[in-house]
């Protein structure tokens, strides 16, 4: 052990020249460099591997939508005995096949945006795009949202209403 440049597993890595990055070259066009700018960018590349997982997942979901739909229709003999009922409920699922389906399509739409933020070296007008496409992932959420408790306040309504009918 008394060679000094032996490696030892427990000690914290040290910076050599082979570890080195290159520094990139500054010329006079660049504009100053913007802790703030740089905090908004890691922000977005860290946040981008989980929009990429629930986009993917949004659009699982809604082929599993669809297929789920078509088995109900189709396989069971009560589907068969309901018959417009039975094509109804694939209605229902396709709709939220469809909503699963743009809810990905706006995911990844703003997981594109990222990307070009961070080729774009933090350039504030792909932010601005980012940001955007953030607030329309959003406002479609919140819509949709508001239609899904309407939904199912008239559902519920409708239900204690046929209860206190009988």
């Amino acid at each position: 052990m008394s060679n000094a440049e032996e490696l030892n597993p427990y000690e914290a890595p040290k910076e050599t020249k082979t570890t080195k990055r290159p520094k990139k070259k500054k010329s006079e066009d660049d504009p100053p460099h913007d802790p703030a700018i740089d905090a908004i960018v890691f922000s977005l590349q860290k946040t981008r591997p989980w929009i990429t997982l629930f986009g993917t997942l949004s659009y699982i979901g809604a082929v599993g939508l669809v297929v789920f739909g078509l088995y109900a229709m189709t396989s069971s003999p009560m589907s068969r005995a309901l018959g417009e009922v039975g094509a109804v409920a694939f209605l229902v699922y396709l709709i939220l096949a469809i909503l699963y389906a743009v809810i990905g399509t706006r995911l990844f739409r703003y997981r594109d945006s990222i990307n070009q933020v961070i080729a774009a070296d933090g350039r504030l007008d792909f932010i601005a795009t980012a940001i955007e496409r953030q607030r329309e992932f959003w406002a479609f959420v919140g819509v949709m949202t508001v239609v899904l408790l309407g939904l199912y306040a008239l559902i519920i309504l409708g239900a204690i209403m046929f209860a206190l009918g009988r």
